[in-house]
């Protein structure tokens, strides 16, 4: 009997970056990685070769002689997905349309591929190897270029009727408020993610508030750029500007309030919090935990864990080369999982 295959590789496809991975499937272990920022500005073309490039170079890194070495591949991307058919229907945060994701990357490393919402896979990938396990039922949210989130259900994906499931980041939280990346108005994402953030500093440093950030600020408009690096945000944070603290303090109550209102709906055995700004910025992290405890009703508020990813960064491409081998028929009973 032949030994089963035990790595895939995962790319978690984001509006801000791309980063592919070879992973060990009896671990979850990044064994190779490779990232660079996604440019969606570029055009979905370029979103293309920029992911095709990036694996290859996983795939390199990780000493592997072909992509026949792989079980699967799996993509998270930020939007919404066409599952069976592998296509990227609709990405306001990657600018890209109708992008048969699948079908490319299948021509060109000859493996199957599965495409799914990046939040989504990073829900997976915290489940089998993360935060996750040990709850039945939980649910992710990560705050990024936008906010989504995964909803596990009795230790499965659960996407809903449409499969658009875990949309929390459009949930409106305020009638008629700022527009959304969706077209929407007032949803959770247009106060709370790191671009909300972004437009907020830069809205204030352009109305004259001082901030160590006016040059970066300055930057961004001339580079034609929309986002402030979480580790930027973090170090003007570390050294008490004001206007930073005041901007992450309100996204951050924004987003507890969106963590109270899943609380309440769903009661889920656990929420687990990930994505870049999560990671990078305590006080976001720690206001939100604040305020969701505070708003949510008492039995929730008092006994719910409200937890940081474990897998950190690599929560989207552990989750999506689980997500991948899984369609490909790998077994993880059989592997111990």
């Amino acid at each position: 009997m032949a030994k089963q295959k035990t790595c895939a590789l995962g790319i978690d496809l984001g509006g801000t970056k791309t980063l592919a991975a070879v992973v060990d499937l009896t671990t979850g272990e990044v064994l190779s990685s490779a990232r660079k920022r996604t440019r969606a500005n570029r055009g979905q073309d370029f979103v293309s070769q920029r992911t095709i490039e990036l694996s290859n170079a996983a795939i390199e890194a990780a000493n592997l002689t072909s992509p026949e070495e792989l079980v699967a591949i799996g993509v998270g991307a930020a939007g919404q997905i066409d599952r069976e058919n592998g296509v990227v229907l609709d990405a306001p945060n990657l600018g890209v349309h109708n992008l048969a994701l699948g079908t490319i990357l299948n021509k060109n490393f000859g493996r199957p591929v599965f495409v799914g919402n990046d939040v989504e896979v990073a829900a997976m990938g915290e489940c089998l190897f993360g935060s996750g396990r040990g709850y039945e039922n939980f649910v992710c949210v990560f705050v990024g270029t936008g906010i989504g989130s995964g909803i596990v259900q009795n230790g499965k994906m659960y996407t809903g009727f449409t499969g658009t499931a875990g949309e929390v980041g459009h949930m409106t939280i305020q009638a008629g408020g700022r527009i959304c990346g969706c077209g929407s108005r007032g949803c959770l994402e247009a106060y709370a993610s790191r671009t909300a953030i972004t437009k907020a500093v830069l809205a204030e440093i352009h109305h004259g508030r001082s901030s160590i950030l006016t040059d970066d600020a300055l930057g961004l408009l001339k580079e034609g750029d929309t986002i402030i690096r979480s580790g930027i945000i973090a170090n003007a944070i570390q050294q008490n500007d004001e206007l930073v603290i005041e901007v992450v303090k309100d996204a951050a109550d924004y987003l507890g309030y969106g963590i109270a209102s899943v609380m309440n709906f769903y009661n889920p055995d656990a929420v687990i919090l990930g994505g870049g700004v999560i990671e990078a910025v305590d006080l976001l992290f720690d206001t939100a935990v604040h305020r969701a405890r505070n708003a949510a009703l008492s039995a929730s508020a008092q006994k719910t864990p409200i937890l940081r990813t474990r897998l950190g960064d690599f929560s989207g491409v552990v989750g999506a080369a689980a997500l991948g081998a899984m369609a490909a028929g790998y077994n993880f009973a059989a592997a111990g999982k």
